[in-house]
């Protein structure tokens, strides 16, 4: 059975699914070029029909991952209307703060509104939207499928269940939290035998996902966007000197006390419409202070959060997915958690990883065995040398190819003379992270190396840094990992923060300078030989089985497909070096250029 799952929100994204198990994914921005896409991901759709002739009679069913269809269908639209929100603030805020009995009065008036609207809101929206919807699959020759919608945070909730379960017959709870999604922002949910019970919903009015999304924009970067930057940024602050600053975002929102597994805020405002009280709470305060500030909020209230649930049902085993959860150094302190015996968070688990869970809940709705649900690795996307001739033709001029006997070791061997190199290869990496197959590497144990890279290609801020792709073998020499991440699964999607160990040197250039942890990509044989082999040549140059691995793109771009854009981006670089498949790339004189990215 046939199952293709479809999300049209922010970041849109198709997965098809065969029986329980994803065969291919991809998502819109990769085809479009247009980084975060939204809207109906029609040359997504078109990619997938034509890479495995679907059809109306072929597939059996369309998921799509929201009860109701985005707004707008450009994500300079969606920044437009979170600005609009954001500077609304109520007029209180001109006169004077509410505090005690007043400010809990005004935090519930709108929460139960909130609830009494929900579903009113939800199935007019869905109304609204299914025709055109219909329109698009019709476009795409899937006419008379039979479609389905499933609610946001359900889907982030089967994704994680059921792709990361411990297994079938212990009990799980799975945590979902983000920005918003169909009205709610968190979910808890008890999961056993195949089958999600919901416990708890937090309306999107009293979410913090909004709280760290203002704090990014209060900063001047992009909410929704650049939330990795704010997180990047906190560690340069002092953790005890950042407390009381935290303690004033705890002011706007906070675990109900009538009912800890969920939030709820504690002023009148929605926490979308908070700048104006940001500005005011946050005047004179150091940037680096405020960032450190959102981030131990977040860190503590999450942990609190999980602790409680766990504390309430005795179930220690935890799964996570939501756009919150893509923050590492939160999901450091989850795995630490002595009530915690077992977590994980599904790999890129924003709004484009939304289609696996509709797929799957699709699956066991349409009577398919829970036993088939199948989740192993992200590499779901289009071969790199699909179009490997079409480069060629355009930028033979421009460029050489020279065949390699083997690439792993000719990789490893210009890696280990000093060379930055560019990795187009396989299949490509579904999500957020580059995990090797399209991908920038280095040798990280010369600190030189992240201004050469961003000099080159990157234009990153200066205070973010890179990631270190590890053998598996040896993640215990460089990481201190915690009892509670899965065995041997362990961190292969770059989900996890680590403390590293005092073999942090072998690969300085790819930890984080202020508080040396690790976003750390630990690679497995079985889930990337190749990268794997990669990883193990240099290892036997050099004595270090770890590189630095960044995605393979021009800052503010999306993450290049396949041959055509990778060779169109290393010509755009500084780059000396680029991998597609067997083939060594290089420039011919005079073909470099280098080019100015957007912020």
């Amino acid at each position: 059975m046939l199952i293709l799952g479809i999300n049209e929100g922010i970041d849109a994204a198709v997965v098809l699914c065969e029986d329980g198990r994803p065969i291919f994914a991809v998502q819109e921005e990769r085809l479009s070029r247009e980084k975060g896409t939204i809207g109906f991901p029609s040359q997504a759709v078109m990619h997938c029909i034509k890479q495995y002739g679907l059809n109306a009679r072929t597939v059996a069913h369309v998921c799509l991952s929201n009860l109701h269809s985005p707004k707008g269908e450009r994500r300079e639209e969606l920044l437009d209307e979170y600005v609009r929100r954001a500077r609304s603030g109520t007029e209180y805020l001109r006169i004077g703060d509410l505090s005690g009995a007043a400010a809990r009065f005004a935090g519930m008036l709108p929460r139960s509104l909130e609830e009494r609207a929900r579903g009113w809101q939800v199935s007019r929206r869905s109304a609204t939207n299914n025709g055109a919807v219909q329109e698009q699959l019709a476009r795409c020759g899937l006419d008379g499928v039979p479609v389905s919608r499933f609610h946001h945070h359900s889907n982030h909730a089967a994704s994680a269940y059921y792709g990361l379960r411990k297994n079938w017959h212990e009990p799980h709870l799975v945590f979902t939290l983000d920005g918003g999604g169909d009205d709610a922002c968190a979910h808890v949910y008890l999961a056993r035998d195949g089958a999600l019970r919901l416990l708890s919903a937090t309306p999107t009015g009293h979410s913090i996902g909004n709280i760290y999304a203002s704090v990014t924009y209060m900063l001047g970067m992009r909410p929704h966007e650049h939330e990795y930057k704010v997180m990047g940024l906190a560690a340069y602050a002092d953790v005890e000197e950042a407390r009381p600053f935290a303690r004033r975002f705890a002011r706007y929102v906070d675990l109900d006390p009538d009912n800890p597994l969920r939030f709820r805020r504690t002023i009148a405002e929605r926490t979308s419409a908070i700048l104006p009280r940001l500005l005011q709470d946050f005047r004179m305060v150091r940037f680096d202070m405020v960032a450190a500030a959102v981030q131990l909020f977040t860190e503590d209230l999450v942990c609190r959060w999980i602790a409680d649930a766990v504390a309430q049902t005795g179930v220690r085993n935890v799964l996570a997915a939501g756009g919150v959860f893509m923050n590492v150094k939160v999901n450091q302190r989850i795995a630490e958690l002595p009530a915690v015996e077992f977590f994980d968070v599904f790999p890129s688990c924003g709004d484009e990883t939304l289609p696996f869970g509709s797929v799957w809940q699709c699956h066991v709705q349409q009577g398919g065995a829970v036993a088939d649900l199948h989740f192993h690795d992200m590499y779901l996307g289009p071969e790199a040398g699909t179009d490997l001739a079409d480069a060629r033709a355009r930028f033979g001029g421009q460029v050489d190819f020279h065949e390699l006997t083997d690439p792993e070791a000719g990789t490893a061997e210009l890696l280990a003379q000093g060379h930055v190199v560019a990795r187009c290869t396989g299949r490509m990496e579904f999500g957020a992270r580059a995990l090797g197959n399209r991908s920038i590497l280095a040798d990280p144990s010369q600190p030189a190396v992240v201004n050469r890279i961003n000099r080159s290609i990157k234009h990153r801020d200066f205070w973010m840094p890179f990631a270190p792709a590890i053998l598996a073998e040896q993640a215990a020499h460089y990481l201190r990992l915690p009892d509670a991440l899965p065995r041997p699964r362990l961190s292969p999607h770059m989900m996890h923060a680590f403390t590293t160990t005092e073999h942090r040197g072998d690969f300085a250039a790819a930890i984080h300078p202020a508080d040396g942890t690790a976003r750390a990509q630990i690679v497995w044989a079985n889930s990337n030989p190749s990268f794997h082999r990669l990883i193990d040549a240099f290892r036997r140059l050099t004595g270090r089985g770890v590189l630095l691995n960044t995605s393979f793109n021009l800052h503010g771009f999306p993450i290049v497909g396949g041959a055509c854009d990778a060779v169109d981006v290393f010509l755009k670089s500084d780059l000396a070096y680029l991998v597609i498949d067997r083939w060594l790339v290089t420039k011919r004189q005079g073909a470099a250029s280098s080019v100015s990215s957007p912020a």
